[in-house]
């Protein structure tokens, strides 16, 4: 009997977990920041920081973050010097409740544009800061060196910003000994789509004299919108343009929107302000700092969404004025957003309700060898150079995946050159799961650097293997060829990086 009665008590508590998913509470941060760099020969330089990281380390009174930043002109006389890249940072809590911080990090990455002496387009950036924290909110103040290695782009200067502290909650593959109940589980919903725009009817001097820009520029992009209330929500944009004359112009914007439902969970009138850095492609665009504003509807079905916006695009202190409209279709969630067991940042939720949704990121090194063949201004192009490239990946099923990447040059003679790709990839294991084969497909839009891609439209496909390092990384090779549209630069490309995967917990939508 006893021995019957242990074998119930044993097989319910593996039951038991086997109901529950177990649940990591990882802290992140949105970071905002602002300096300006002194130029003995041109305008002083205003750049605008932006930056969302993770917090990969926490040890009694330090943290250590990881993640991506961008550096890029808004004031001056550069607009389009944009760059992206990895940022990593040290924190140590010097008087913990009084909220107090001191930070030391780095950045390293690539970019350039508006005509800028940067080089091959690799820039570093450590830094210095103090941060005191009021509730989610932190406010710094530090001192950084900011310098394009191979260009002239460089000084040491004040910066101030913002962070604003958040938590992600990611499943782990490790076991939890607390649980939280399905009346604690709370959601936020988050919506990521595929963008394209359409600039027209331009004021006048929106261009660089001599410019072959048509009256209209088509654009294509990924924004991401995260509700923070009922009727508003934040939302990232990021686009480049593919038609029109325009290549090498692109843009990043932050901002926030508001939405009045009109048929429930059917239709929303929608308007929006967003603001950030654009530029190049010979439109003048000031310094770089650049407004949105926009109103539309939105049609939503069964987690999908079609966004329809009309608006006015301009440079507040710059030339560019133009009406845009612009249509979005994408995919609605509900990610896990609960409250944190004391003390605990692994627990356990029921799986009742819930269902994984499968990730994966990439930080990769890329390098053409270019087509002989010459750029726009009739130089050779280089053998080969340089990029820095960012992935991310939403599984569709374990072997097919949909994907979007944006890659940066950061050596060789084109530092004004990026990318913005979308596209599917399939995964084929082999050897009996030894490695992975992978089958790529990409388009999007490029430009700058004096690279010739005719409108900014271009194709990229690959094959490569993958090998994992465990349940949560993998290193991969791909090799691919590069096709524009139009244009004459068509090399070849071999990709070598570090994917991580991650997977959110989302809740079930009712059939």
């Amino acid at each position: 009997m006893l021995y019957r009665l242990t074998l119930l008590v044993f097989f319910t508590i593996v039951n038991s977990f086997a109901q529950n998913h177990t649940v990591n509470a990882i802290p992140n941060r949105l970071q905002l920041s602002y300096e300006t760099i002194k130029m003995s020969s041109d305008s002083d330089l205003g750049f605008v920081g932006i930056g969302y990281e993770f917090k990969v380390l926490q040890q009694n009174r330090s943290s250590l973050y990881l993640g991506i930043n961008s550096y890029s002109a808004v004031a001056g006389n550069r607009p389009g010097l944009i760059t992206l890249g990895i940022s990593t940072a040290y924190q140590y809590a010097i008087l913990p409740q009084q909220n107090l911080f001191a930070e030391i990090g780095g950045f390293v990455g690539g970019g350039g544009g508006g005509a800028a002496d940067d080089g091959g387009g690799l820039i570093v950036r450590p830094y210095v800061t103090l941060e005191k924290r009021i509730g989610p909110v932190g406010i710094r103040i530090g001192y950084s060196y900011l310098d394009f290695p191979t260009g002239s782009i460089t000084g040491n200067q004040f910066n101030f910003g913002l962070t604003l502290n958040g938590t992600s909650f990611l499943k782990s593959i490790k076991k939890a000994s607390s649980s939280t109940f399905a009346s604690q589980l709370a959601f936020r919903k988050l919506r990521m789509g595929l963008t394209g725009t359409q600039y027209s009817s331009f004021k006048e001097n929106s261009f660089e004299s001599g410019s072959s820009i048509g009256r209209k520029i088509k654009l294509v992009g990924i924004q991401v919108e995260r509700d923070f209330s009922k009727y508003g929500y934040a939302i990232f944009k990021i686009n480049g343009a593919l038609d029109g004359g325009g290549d090498g112009y692109m843009s990043i914007l932050l901002g926030a929107g508001g939405k009045l439902p009109v048929l429930p969970n059917i239709l929303n009138l929608e308007s929006r302000v967003l603001i950030g850095p654009s530029g190049g492609g010979g439109i003048l665009s000031g310094g770089g700092a650049t407004m949105q504003t926009e109103a539309g509807i939105a049609l939503k079905r069964k987690g999908n969404y079609l966004k329809i916006m009309y608006g006015k695009t301009f440079a507040p202190w710059g030339n560019l004025d133009t009406k845009h409209i612009e249509i979005t279709f994408g995919k609605s969630l509900e990610q896990l957003f609960t409250k944190i067991p004391k003390n605990q940042n692994t627990f356990t939720v029921p799986k009742k309700g819930l269902f994984e949704n499968q990730l994966s990121f990439s930080v990769f090194n890329r390098t053409y060898f270019s087509p002989n063949a010459t750029d726009k201004g009739g130089r050779p192009y280089n053998s080969a150079f340089n990029l820095i490239g960012f992935e991310a990946e939403k599984f569709i099923t374990p072997k097919l995946s949909i994907n979007g990447a944006t890659v940066w040059a950061y050596e060789g003679d084109y530092g004004a050159y990026a990318e913005g790709l979308v596209g599917v990839a399939y995964h084929q294991p082999i050897f009996n799961h030894f490695l992975d084969l992978n089958l790529k497909a990409q388009f999007g839009a490029a430009g700058g650097g004096g690279i010739d891609i005719g409108s900014g439209l271009i194709f990229q496909y690959s094959t490569g293997i993958q090998r994992k390092l465990g349940k949560n990384s993998a290193l991969f090779a791909n090799f691919g060829k590069y096709q524009p549209l139009k244009g004459n630069f068509d090399p070849l490309h071999l990709d070598l990086g570090l994917k991580i995967y991650l997977t959110q917990l989302l809740k079930k939508r009712k059939q």
